[in-house]
């Protein structure tokens, strides 16, 4: 009900979710309650096809990809999650968007693909998306930050000479 009054849950109120789950409360069909569990599914969905966009990346093989999105979607504990209105399926989402992101920027800057412009585009946009991410529910993505750091990590340098304003990013993700 805190999403569809525009209101603050219980501590710590879960802001983002709130806010996103307000949006689909203003869909013209089904329940209150209904919308706000829509909410939960569509992220799960998201989740399920970030997924598939981390396996791609990391195997280029279609079928794995769909193995892998269908197994994570079908599963008991995600499946548990995306009917009800809740939390962790946005969160589960950020997850494999940020992994994404990073095994995107990883191979471009690996392979020389992309300029300088184009990685430090990447990196500002995968700090707001963390910043972002913490606003929902923190403690995957804390737990996941060293695999997200290692991922960047041979391009240190760039991430030095814009440390300034990628935590500007991060902390406007926060926001």
């Amino acid at each position: 009900l805190s999403s569809h009054f525009a209101g603050i849950a219980h501590p710590p109120g879960y802001p983002l979710f709130t806010s996103i789950s307000f949006v689909f409360d203003q869909l013209p069909f089904g329940s209150v309650a209904y919308r706000a569990h829509l909410t939960s599914a569509f992220f799960g969905a998201a989740a399920a096809a970030a997924l598939w966009w981390c396996v791609f990346q990391l195997v280029s093989s279609k079928f794995a990809a769909y193995v892998s999105a269908y197994a994570f979607g079908f599963s008991k504990t995600v499946w548990s999650q995306a009917i009800v209105a809740e939390v962790y399926t946005l969160n589960a989402f950020f997850f494999f968007l940020i992994l994404s992101m990073c095994l995107r920027f990883y191979f471009e800057a690996r392979n020389g693909n992309a300029s300088q412009v184009i990685l430090t585009r990447k990196l500002l946009l995968i700090s707001f998306l963390f910043g972002l991410s913490l606003t929902n529910h923190w403690p995957l993505m804390v737990l996941a930050s060293p695999a997200f750091v290692l991922l960047i990590w041979p391009n240190w340098r760039l991430v030095l000479q814009k440390l300034p304003i990628l935590l500007g990013c991060f902390i406007v993700g926060l926001g």
